[in-house]
């Protein structure tokens, strides 16, 4: 069994690569930003221009990381996956280094991280997108869907954009925010969740029915 996790706004309470833009960017960030949410770029090349942007050495960033939450019931949910031989994985769109920085400082190891890859040159920084697609739907620089496919069992946990083409495959979707909606009005079958104390839950009370399958839920059945 595998649990993919979103990390930016799932396990981390606000969108860290945002956070370290508005720290230590150059402001034309947002130009970027609205650019990207008008459709004009990808993900990806949003992305990737920002982080171009950052006007920060890894130390500096490293030390401001410190300041980051994450959801409160995470540590006991991979608790909970660790003892049940669960795997959790993370796929995000977001950092890598970002991504285990905010676990290491908050003592969770043992989780394999898909997602784009910072680069440290002698001018600054760039992104690697090693887990792209070119067919990827939401053209995004981690292609969730296809990170997904052949994996097995799972059940997948997110809440925003980059989600989608994920929770269209999963066996069981966790979505809270946009996911949520999206789901919703795509007649997606999905249990709401507020943080991870739902989400384990609802894992403890499948895990421990006569045949926990982890499958989608009735539409009925939706919190």
């Amino acid at each position: 069994m595998l649990a993919f996790c979103d990390f930016d706004g799932t396990i981390a309470t606000d969108d860290v690569t945002d956070l370290i833009l508005e720290r230590f960017a150059l402001p034309e960030w947002r130009d970027i930003e609205a650019r990207w949410e008008a459709g004009i770029i990808s993900s990806a090349e949003c992305m990737k221009a920002q982080i171009r942007l950052i006007q920060a050495g890894r130390d500096e960033i490293d030390t401001f990381l410190q300041r980051v939450e994450i959801d409160p019931g995470f540590p006991d949910f991979k608790r909970f996956c660790d003892r049940s031989g669960t795997e959790v994985v993370i796929v995000s769109d977001g950092v890598d280094h970002f991504i285990r920085r905010v676990l290491a400082l908050n003592g969770i190891s043992g989780v394999r991280i898909i997602a784009n890859r910072l680069v440290t040159t002698e001018t600054g920084f760039y992104l690697a997108f090693p887990n792209a697609r070119s067919d990827c739907r939401v053209a995004a620089g981690v292609c969730k869907c296809a990170a997904l496919k052949g994996a097995g069992r799972h059940f997948y946990v997110g809440d925003g954009h980059s989600d989608f083409c994920a929770a269209r495959s999963a066996d069981m979707v966790f979505a809270k925010g946009k996911l949520a909606a999206f789901c919703r009005r795509e007649g997606i079958p999905h249990a709401v969740y507020a943080d991870f104390h739902d989400v384990l839950d609802m894992a403890l009370s499948l895990a421990g029915s006569p045949q926990p399958s982890f499958h989608p839920l009735p539409l009925s059945q939706q919190l």
